[in-house]
Parts: C-alpha cells; sequence; structure tokens
C-alpha cells in the first residue's frame, strides 16, 4: 500500500502538462490554472464550464451547435465570421455593438431598446418596424426631400 504522503497532489508553479491521443471523459477539473493552455483537435461534446475566466481566448474552427450561454460577460468581444442562424439573444445587454457585414436575414428583434441606434449602407428589402415597410416609408421619405 502506498505511503499517504506519496498520494497527495502538490500543484507546482509554472508546471507544463501535456497530454496526447488520450481520452479523459467525466472528468472534473476544478481550481485549475490554464492560462495560455492549447486546445488542438479536442472533443468537448456536453462539457460545462462554470465560473471559468476565458479573458482574451482565441477561438478558431468551434463548432457550438446547440450551446447555451447565459450569464456571460463578453465586452468587446469580435464575432468575425461566424455562423449564428437559429440563434436566440435574450436579456443580453449589447451597448455599443458594431454589427459590420452580417447577414441577419429573417432575424427577428422582439421588445428590444434600439435607442440611438444607426442603420447606414444596409439592404433594407422587406424590414418591417411594428408592420410598416421600412423601404417603403424611406422612398416616400425621399420624394419630399426632392419637393
Amino acid at each position: 500500500m502506498a505511503d499517504n504522503k506519496d498520494s497527495i497532489f502538490e500543484p507546482a508553479l509554472e508546471k507544463k502538462v501535456e497530454i496526447s491521443y488520450d481520452s479523459l471523459p467525466n472528468s472534473t477539473f476544478e481550481d485549475v490554472n490554464l492560462g495560455g493552455a492549447k486546445f488542438s483537435n479536442v472533443n468537448l461534446k456536453n462539457a460545462n464550464f462554470d465560473d471559468v475566466n476565458m479573458d482574451e481566448a482565441l477561438f478558431n474552427n468551434i463548432s457550438m451547435k446547440g450551446g447555451k450561454f447565459t450569464d456571460i460577460y463578453m465586452v468587446d468581444a469580435g464575432f468575425l465570421g461566424v455562423n449564428l442562424s437559429g440563434s436566440r439573444f435574450g436579456c443580453s445587454i449589447m451597448n455599443n455593438v458594431e454589427f459590420k457585414n452580417p447577414d441577419l436575414k429573417n432575424s427577428q428583434f422582439i421588445h428590444c431598446d434600439l435607442s440611438g441606434v444607426e442603420i447606414n449602407e444596409c439592404k433594407i428589402d422587406g424590414l418591417k418596424i411594428d408592420g410598416v415597410d421600412i423601404a417603403k416609408l424611406l422612398e416616400q421619405h425621399n420624394k419630399n426631400e426632392q419637393k
């Protein structure tokens, strides 16, 4: 039988661990510092992340189909080349957000505070606000401006 003091884990500072071609399903990691870690070709399906600091993390070529994000602080986050089809955003704070070149076709904005929102150089065919066709409204506005 092993001596009890031999089985006690003492964390080392700046310890580097490399795990390759291994399977660790149903593992639990608690109070672990993985700052600067790199994950490549990793399966985290059904993983649960709770109280995790991912400041300045980079997510590239990631599948998060069916993922749920609650109580997330994503200030100054960038979403480039992201497919959010079928996604829902509720009870979210999105102040000072810039949407540049997104495809928002067939999206719905319900009970939103759009105060101070600017829409410039956007394709708005079929855009309706409270049932009003905005393209037709702008067309009428432009005719009145020309008079």
